[in-house]
C-alpha cells in the first residue's frame, strides 16, 4: 500500500486540485477504456490531458505578455521634482543629473548612426509632432 501511495504522490507532483478532480470526475463518468482503478501514469495523462487547454491558454498569454512588452515598463520613472523642500530639491537634482549623466554615457558607447540611412536625422529632430502628423497624412495620400 505505501508503494502504491509513494507512486500515485510521485505521479501528482505539480497537478492542481481543480485538475485532479476535474479527472477524478470524467475517470468515474467512463472516460478510461476499462472499468478498474487508473494506473497512477494513467491518471496523470488524464489529468495532462484536462488540463492542456489551460496550461496553453497560459503560455499564450505568457508569450503575448512577453512579445508585447515595452523596454521603458522596466525602467524606473523618473520623479517629478518636490516643491517646497530646498534640500529635497537638491537631493532631486543630483540624482536626475546623475541619470543624465548615465544615459549620456550609454548614448556616446553606442555605435554612431549611419550618415548614409538617416541623411535628414538632424531635420527630423527639430520636427514637432503637428509636422510629422502632416507628413504621416500626405504618404497615405499618395496611396
Amino acid at each position: 500500500m505505501q508503494l502504491m501511495l509513494g507512486a500515485f504522490e510521485v505521479a501528482l507532483e505539480g497537478v492542481s486540485r481543480w485538475g485532479l478532480a476535474q479527472a477524478t470526475r470524467e475517470i468515474l463518468q467512463g472516460s478510461l477504456p476499462h472499468g478498474f482503478m487508473p494506473s497512477p501514469p494513467e491518471l496523470r495523462r488524464e489529468i495532462d490531458r484536462i488540463m492542456g487547454p489551460h496550461v496553453a491558454a497560459r503560455r499564450r498569454e505568457a508569450e503575448a505578455a512577453r512579445l508585447y512588452k515595452w523596454p521603458e515598463d522596466d525602467k524606473p520613472r523618473a520623479l517629478p521634482a518636490p516643491k517646497g523642500d530646498p534640500e529635497a530639491v537638491a537631493r532631486w537634482r543630483a540624482r536626475r543629473n546623475a541619470e543624465k549623466a548615465a544615459e549620456a554615457a550609454v548614448k556616446a558607447a553606442s555605435a554612431p548612426a549611419d550618415p548614409a540611412l538617416f541623411p535628414d536625422r538632424e531635420e527630423r529632430s527639430k520636427r514637432t509632432a503637428a509636422d510629422a502628423l502632416s507628413d504621416f497624412i500626405s504618404r497615405q495620400d499618395r496611396r
